[in-house]
């Protein structure tokens, strides 16, 4: 088989009727040639649902989500929550919304007609904001040169409803509106937002120019991945004698300069300014650094060798099955669909107990959108569905990597790699997805449910714990400060311990059919008889994941650029904000091309360790039973 990846031996036996139902492994050599026949587990049933309790409450929660959201559509104020997208005008209705102002979207904050001028910045903010008029305006107004010098003028009267301009409201004092959504904000006045609102206005100018960046995101991502399977295991032995040579070499640069004069060194002005005996103290250090790197890479060639199969395994099982490059996407879409539906049962949520504020006194304090809740009860609700936010979330990403080691199952174990009967030959043959997708969700939700469930508490811990130590303000001592850096350290290393027990036991769910606290265990097991490639592999991967994510993101952000400095688009004041925005789908884009790199390197090494684990066990049968027909 021209895809074997080297690390085990092939299966030769399989139940088509039920593929969870064993764990068989290769066929091993006998003596004498003769071929044994395939080592098979214990014999027990593996179609049978696994952590039902778990599964229940998840059921529950899914419910109780529901009923929250209806509760929140019955008793919320959504309706007050328009303040955020439409401002009332000075006789309270809607811009935009109400009758008579249904033509005039935008709301401006003028001072009335006739008033004398007034020095527009930020220190006579407060004081222009106690005058100011809200108006429903077709256009946000802009300054003329010489306008903040003379009383605020009427405007164009069709700028503004006929009753405005009757009352004198349809005015401008000189300054310079800039527009963010539905407001007209004068940057001096309403300072707070005017960073949001040239970043959206930037947003809007580029355009369609935008789009260039996922297109361009994708064709990177493909890009990397090819170079990856073609030159994955030469780049791993090329960084490892980089990482031996660079600080040999560099300290053997630090110490030729040591014994120039003083001022005739090529070093940078920091590494000049130390003693020349100091300079080869540095020198000593980094030669010491270099044998050491060349030292663990001779002690552990074997685990690098194994390292190196396993990365090549994967290239290898992207080849035959690139159905499970698409994969991710369909389950982003899942999530994002998710996403959606939440945002909408969120604002029903929040609108509970929300009312208008007194919009002179909010114009005062510079708010805009003048909103207020009257009562606490929502947050409750808010955090739990912040919890079930991250519950849900996270139980697609576990279906996910259940999915991806089910299909490496599938592929590791045929006979022939690269025709496997469940599909998945092509990009739109998603047979084989399906099927493990069916297999997670109608066998192993529960245990699914229940990694997710830790995950999703433990961040939502840490952003609880986050938005109490702002609320209380900054700490006033050192010893406050060393204690919440240490509160937060912890927990940040309690949460990424449990995603990585999570993501392990996923693989041993859908290899071997365990609930999640077994398939955790098992996992553990497996990484104590191979500490090396498991310490190695996860990191190994991560680290080429991290490397296409940094070129994904560049490339795009070079593409757009020339994109944005070729066709420049008219009323683009800085390339700041679409630039971000590009950055922010290109990085989102290769973490979802480049996601199967991980756990398909993970669910290799599984079958591997796996495999060898009952290699093991048949050749010490096979010793037993030789020694017993010897005596």
């Amino acid at each position: 088989d021209s895809h074997t990846p080297g690390l085990a031996f092939s299966l030769s036996h399989r139940d088509s009727r039920c593929a969870n139902q064993r764990m068989p492994s290769g066929p091993l050599q006998m003596e004498g040639g003769a071929r044994a026949e395939p080592f098979v587990s214990p014999a027990r049933s593996r179609c049978h649902c696994t952590d039902m309790l778990c599964c229940l409450v998840f059921i529950v929660a899914l419910l109780a989500t529901v009923v929250l959201g209806a509760f929140g559509m019955k008793n919320g104020n959504p309706e007050a929550l328009e303040r955020f997208a439409h401002g009332r005008d000075s006789f309270g209705r809607l811009c935009g919304r109400d009758p008579g102002v249904t033509d005039f979207r935008l709301v401006y904050y003028t001072l009335p007609e006739g008033h004398p001028p007034v020095r527009n910045d930020s220190s006579t903010a407060l004081d222009i904001r106690k005058e100011l008029i809200p108006v429903c305006t077709t256009k946000c107004p802009k300054a003329a040169v010489g306008d903040e010098k003379k009383n605020s003028t009427r405007r164009e009267v069709d700028l503004c409803p006929h009753d405005e301009v009757a009352a004198g409201h349809c005015a401008w004092y000189g300054g310079n509106a800039t527009r963010l959504g539905f407001y007209c904000v004068d940057p001096h006045v309403f300072t707070s937002q005017i960073s949001i609102s040239i970043n959206l206005q930037d947003l809007q100018a580029a355009g369609l120019r935008l789009l260039v960046a996922p297109a361009a995101a994708i064709l990177l991502g493909f890009l990397f991945l090819g170079c990856v399977h073609q030159c994955g295991h030469v780049c791993i032995w090329l960084a490892l004698l980089v990482a031996a040579v660079l600080p040999g070499a560099l300290g053997g640069w630090i110490f030729y300069e040591s014994s120039a004069t003083a001022g005739g060194t090529h070093l940078p002005s920091w590494l000049n300014q130390l003693h020349p005996d100091t300079m080869r103290d540095v020198s000593y250090v980094l030669w010491g650094v270099s044998a050491l790197v060349l030292l663990l890479a001779c002690c552990f060639a074997a685990t690098i060798r194994a390292v190196i199969s396993v990365l090549k395994a994967t290239s290898d099982f992207l080849t035959d099955v690139p159905s499970q490059m698409v994969q991710p996407v369909l389950v982003g879409l899942v999530q994002l669909a998710y996403l959606c539906g939440w945002m909408y049962l969120f604002v029903q949520v929040a609108s509970v107990g929300v009312t208008e504020g007194n919009e002179k006194k909010c114009i005062e304090a510079g708010e805009m959108f003048c909103v207020q809740w009257e009562s606490t009860t929502q947050r409750y609700g808010l955090v739990f569905l912040l919890l079930m936010l991250y519950w849900v979330v996270n139980y697609l990403h576990a279906l996910s990597l259940y999915g991806t080691a089910y299909a490496v199952k599938a592929w590791y174990f045929a006979q022939n790699r690269s025709g496997i009967p469940e599909g998945g030959h092509t990009f739109c043959d998603c047979r084989l997805s399906l099927k493990a997708f069916c297999s997670g969700l109608c066998f192993h939700s529960g245990s699914l449910a229940c990694g997710a469930f830790w995950i999703a508490l433990a961040r939502v811990g840490q952003l609880l714990l986050f938005w109490a130590q702002k609320k209380e303000g900054e700490a006033s001592n050192s010893v406050t400060k060393c204690l919440r850096g240490c509160v937060n350290f912890l927990a940040d290393c309690f949460a990424r311990f449990i995603e990585m027990v999570s993501e392990h036991a996923y693989v041993e769910v859908a290899l071997q059919g365990f609930g999640f606290c077994e398939a955790a265990g098992e996992a553990f097991s497996l990484a104590a008889t191979m500490p090396g490639a498991f310490a190695l592999v996860g990191r190994v991967a991560g680290a080429m994941r991290l490397m296409g994510t940094i070129v994904v993101v560049v490339g795009t952000l070079y593409i757009c650029a020339m994109v944005l400095i070729c066709f420049p688009p008219a009323g683009l004041n800085n390339a700041m904000a679409p630039l971000v925005a590009s950055g922010v789908a290109a990085f989102v884009i290769a973490q979802v091309m480049l996601s199967p790199l991980s756990s398909i390197a993970r669910a290799c090494l599984h079958c591997y360790a796996t495999e060898r684990n009952a290699e093991r066990a048949t050749e010490n049968l096979k010793n037993l039973i030789n020694y017993h027909q010897r005596n």
